[in-house]
């Protein structure tokens, strides 16, 4: 049984505030992908009204490191203090249910 973790974040920024979150989120990206390893995925997408984080981590302590960083701590400070966001953000952890997610 795979311990990795599958988590979608569903951020929704307040009217004008969206390219800001993916600017701020960019930056995170950067450092997840040059200090974590453990982060297997860190994707930023955007829906009509929300902007949407479909992460992956190798395990528990992949999760860890990435919440109890500096940069991520820094991300969150920004956030709340920019007043950013329009609404609480919703975290969704996932379990594979089927289908496949590569023909590579």
């Amino acid at each position: 049984m795979s311990s990795q973790i599958d988590i979608v974040a569903i951020i929704t920024p307040k009217p004008g505030k969206a390219d800001r979150i993916v600017e701020l989120l960019s930056e995170v990206s950067q450092y997840v992908k040059a200090n974590e390893p453990g982060t297997l995925k860190y994707q930023i997408t955007r829906g009509k009204d929300e902007i949407i984080m479909i992460e992956t981590y190798k395990d528990k302590a992949a999760l860890g490191a990435h919440g109890s960083s500096k940069t991520f701590k820094a991300f969150q400070k920004k956030m709340q203090d920019e007043d950013l966001v329009g609404a609480p953000m919703q975290l969704k952890m996932l379990k594979d249910a089927g289908g496949f997610t590569s023909r590579l």
